[in-house]
């Protein structure tokens, strides 16, 4: 047991350093310092942890009667409901308490701040500083506790028409308590919003970077001669417009101003444009030919990456088909289903894999960063929509912005933890526990509907993520039926973006844009 907890720390220290290399590689090395490194480090750490614990809380749960203990501790269903409870409380801590005080402090350090000397040059102290940020840090927590005192007030009755069928499963879940309720409430309102940025990143990164992979970046050879061909084509309109009133002799007109102004704007854009490809060619001619070396491998790598994203897909998919076509509750639980009755892939996947544990783990972690990758692919492409200034570039990236990434990552996790449901319903709920049927008269898989059967009542257990979330649907069905929702939204989005991105052309490896032409300009402009 002991080299069990020597490989669970290797593995968080390899994702502890996993976080680094990524945070180190888009950071402004001007602009960093140790604390939001570790800080930002150690929330994405303590996101993957959470999501981990899964497949531990499946071969715990499936396991009840052999006795595990290491370091003189049990190892239960209910010493993993309390690592879940410290890692969830841990995860929330970092999210909205820690990042927002490193987002306000990384604001206020860069006041006034002489990135080439490395020094301070405002007259406020460090202690005031930190201060400061300390008080912004409290009123933005003192939003969440609102949050709080709402779940703790609203106790919502729920109207089943089906409260008969439904009664063993409401009485399962304890979904009349109230402290229960105020912890779901609150976790449902921060899943509302993280569902939000899951349909939008997730849906973009998981379908976006399998494509980008296949189909690659422009070379720089095609990048100069596009470029080429656009400056003759621009200078081409520019000379155009000047003979037509060096024949007339008579005055430019407006529209013509505005056009040859708008030309030398684009001109001076795809300057800078040829001037990165010449800073390129110089400093990749090795690369070059290390990149088509491993261009066939690229490949590969990006159709097993599209696999993996079918996969996703199609669970969700069927799972999705399958609680509208079955569900007993229809909304008024968020379409819970109580056995499902389609075969899902990925579910069939780990329920097999889970009898060769610590097999299940391996294509667990494997499936889950990925998805980890893709949605942290999603953000960086995208941005951060709600936010302008905060751009995501290698080495040019604010700390503040990398806050807001860590929060949003973090937030997408617990909703990842929420989507297990959908994406692996048997495997979450009760991993690969079996019972007698007495009517077949043969063993089968533990089902909510078996659950209230005689001979599988004390049988068939839940794992702890099952019992939170099922909780939560059938307490609060409106924020169930917002998940579901989304979860639709999410597959009609992803369709649409691969129809996108099978019609799309490479993309282009200069990562120029006007913005930065305009920069140049006003930097220029200063200088003078």
């Amino acid at each position: 047991m002991y080299f069990a907890w020597f490989l669970y720390i290797a593995l968080i220290l390899g994702l502890y350093f996993l976080s680094r290399i990524i945070v180190k590689y888009y950071i402004d090395p001007a602009e960093s310092y140790n604390f939001a490194i570790n800080s930002i480090c150690l929330s994405f750490t303590v996101s993957m942890i959470c999501i981990l614990m899964v497949p531990i809380d499946v071969f715990v749960t499936s396991h009840p009667n052999d006795v595990i203990s290491t370091l003189h501790q049990p190892i239960n269903k209910y010493f993993i409901r309390e690592v879940f409870i410290y890692l969830y409380i841990g995860l929330l801590f970092i999210t909205f308490v820690i990042l927002p005080f490193n987002y306000f402090y990384s604001e206020e350090r860069a006041l006034n701040y002489d990135n080439d000397f490395d020094l301070d040059l405002s007259e406020k102290r460090l202690s005031s500083k930190i201060i400061r940020s300390a008080k912004q840090t409290v009123y933005f927590i003192g939003f969440i506790c609102v949050l709080l005192i709402s779940g703790l007030v609203f106790n919502p009755e729920v109207n089943y028409n089906t409260s008969e069928k439904l009664e063993w499963v409401k009485t399962m879940f304890d979904v009349d308590h109230l402290g229960e309720q105020a912890i779901s409430f609150c976790i449902s309102i921060i899943l509302t919003f993280g569902f939000c940025l899951w349909v939008i990143y997730g849906s973009y990164g998981l379908t976006a970077l399998p494509f980008q992979l296949i189909k690659g970046a422009r070379s720089l050879e095609e990048e100069k001669s596009q470029v080429d061909n656009d400056l003759a084509k621009l200078r081409e309109k520019y000379r155009a417009i000047q003979e037509k009133y060096q024949k007339s002799s008579s005055k430019i007109s407006k529209g013509d101003q505005r056009a040859l102004t708008n030309l030398k704007r684009k001109e001076r854009f795809l300057n800078l444009k040829n001037e990165k490809i010449i800073e390129l060619e110089t400093q990749t001619k090795s690369l070059q030919t290390i990149f088509k070396i491993i261009s066939p491998f690229r490949i590969i790598i990006g159709i097993i990456c599209l696999c993996f994203s079918i996969l996703i897909f199609s669970s969700l998919a069927i799972t999705t088909y399958d609680k509208i076509t079955n569900s007993s509750c229809g909304f008024k639980c968020g379409y819970l289903i109580q056995e499902k009755t389609f075969l899902n892939p990925i579910d069939t996947l780990y329920v097999y894999s889970s009898y060769y544990f610590p097999l299940d783990y391996l294509f667990f972690f494997i499936f889950t960063l990925y998805i980890f990758i893709c949605t942290l692919y999603g953000i960086i492409k995208c941005g951060i929509i709600f936010l302008k200034g905060f751009e995501i570039k290698k080495e040019q990236t604010q700390p503040s912005s990398l806050f807001i990434v860590a929060a949003i990552l973090n937030i997408s996790i617990l909703v990842v933890c929420n989507q297990l449901m959908t994406l692996c319903p048997q495997y979450a709920t009760f991993g690969n526990q079996h019972y007698y049927d007495i009517r077949t008269r043969q063993q089968s898989l533990c089902t909510l509907e078996a659950v209230s059967k005689v001979e599988a009542k004390f049988i068939c257990q839940m794992t702890n993520l099952s019992t939170f979330y099922n909780r939560i649907s059938l307490g609060y069905p409106m924020f169930a039926v917002i998940f579901f929702l989304a979860n639709a939204s999410f597959l009609g989005l992803s369709s649409l973006m691969i129809f996108i991105f099978m019609c799309k052309k490479k993309a282009s490896q200069i990562d120029v844009n006007e913005d930065d032409e305009l920069d140049d300009e006003s930097k220029s402009l200063i200088n003078i």
